[in-house]
């Protein structure tokens, strides 16, 4: 498991895509103990650019 919080949050996102709720929760747990601020920040702009479709 990734320990550098931009790391995980590229496996967190792609656990998202896939559905994979077993890994999000592994990875969230991990996430929580060495994200700050500015990782949470990226966090929740690549979940929100992934929930939103693609437009060509």
């Amino acid at each position: 498991m990734p320990e550098d919080p931009g790391r995980l949050v590229d496996a967190i996102t792609t656990a998202v895509r896939e559905g994979d709720d077993h890994r999000i929760d592994l990875l969230l747990n991990r996430f929580k103990n060495v994200a700050e601020l500015p990782d949470l920040i990226r966090l929740r702009r690549r979940l929100r650019g992934s929930a939103m479709p693609r437009c060509s």
